[in-house]
């Protein structure tokens, strides 16, 4: 499935969940309606950043797996994972879970 694709209909499906406009939501994330209508419209993927503020702005266990998925995918075609055995990509992401959980943990000792 396109990932343009995926991430639009994501944000379609959570915004008519949440009973919200565009607008509402732009508004939420200070951004204009047009930039997230051309996320919505699949014509391109927002910044990280604002991937974060979605997942806050909906609270949808749904829609933040769908993100993470989608993170995750942009993050593998960046590496070039995509060009890595089965076992390479095992170890790889192995690795990245258990950096992950150290960080998520060094993170909370904060709060």
């Amino acid at each position: 499935m396109n990932i343009l694709y995926e991430f639009s209909s994501a944000l379609l499906q959570a915004r008519q969940n949440k009973n919200v406009t565009q607008e509402q939501i732009a508004f939420a994330l200070d951004i204009s309606q047009a930039t997230y209508n051309a996320w919505e419209c699949g014509h391109r993927i927002c910044p990280y950043k604002h991937i974060i503020a979605l997942i806050c702005y909906f609270d949808d266990n749904q829609f933040t797996r769908k993100m993470f998925r989608i993170l995750l995918t942009l993050q593998h075609n960046m590496a070039g994972l995509n060009r890595k055995s089965k076992e390479e990509l095992t170890a790889y992401y192995m690795k990245l879970t258990s950096l992950l959980s150290d960080e998520i943990a060094e993170w909370t000792k904060t709060l």
